[in-house]
């Protein structure tokens, strides 16, 4: 699949998450800061360029989600229940694990149908209508039960070479749905959350590398929502 074309695909179901979730770019100047130093980690770590776009954005849903075209995003109401660093850096880095194995591209073949997505490729489909479709239907379909146990496994991957334990990740996925929640995207019941704790637990290791972020840094990242810098 072209990339021009995922990038306007993700343009698109970028605006369709602003709009179903009434969401807005956070920009505390602290906060974005201390943001692009924890991305900038992960994604180095994670192997990935800079063409990766993330941002965090006002909403309460405790969510984080990736996009094609390189777009990662985390909704605020998951920082208000993260409690350190690494739970945040865990889930960021699994939802590189879904662009880099480009689950979203697959899941909307898998949901719309390949006719249909070279039907919108090539503009046998009205152009904007199916658009707005597949945009929905990245927004809120679920990735499959395969998928996110490789993406954890590359989130797990990248907090090893980050030198950081993993299971904070996974104590935040059971804090946010509770045992046998149900959510969306990094939130899923794919597999279920006590199953990921598990997982994280077993292949912790110490932390062997220096904090991502600063108390001060950390403190700044949770009140990136904060202030005036929304746009």
């Amino acid at each position: 699949m072209p990339e021009a074309f995922e990038r306007r695909l993700g343009e698109a179901a970028e605006s369709q998450v602003k709009t179903i979730f009434d969401a807005k770019v956070c920009d505390n100047a602290a906060g974005q800061k201390a943001f692009v130093k924890l991305m900038t980690a992960i994604r180095e770590s994670a192997g990935m360029d800079t063409a990766v776009q993330s941002s965090v954005l006002s909403s309460s849903v405790p969510n984080a989600f990736a996009l094609p075209g390189g777009r990662v995003y985390m909704f605020n109401g998951l920082l208000a229940k993260a409690e350190n660093a690494d739970e945040i850096a865990g889930v960021l880095a699994h939802e590189l694990g879904h662009h880099k194995h480009r689950d979203n591209m697959r899941g909307l073949i898998r949901d719309g149908g390949t006719a249909f997505l070279v039907g919108l490729l090539f503009g046998d489909i009205t152009g904007s209508g199916a658009l707005i479709f597949a945009s929905k239907t990245l927004v809120t379909s679920s990735h499959s039960r395969e998928a996110e146990q490789d993406a954890d496994g590359f989130s797990i991957d990248v907090m090893h070479r980050l030198g950081r334990p993993t299971k904070p990740m996974g104590e935040l996925l059971v804090r946010v749905t509770g045992k046998g929640g149900k959510g969306l995207s990094i939130i899923s019941s794919h597999p279920m959350s006590e199953d990921r704790l598990a997982r994280m637990t077993r292949e912790d290791r110490p932390a062997s590398k220096p904090p991502l972020l600063t108390p001060e840094e950390w403190q700044a990242l949770k009140s990136i929502c904060d202030s005036d810098g929304k746009i």
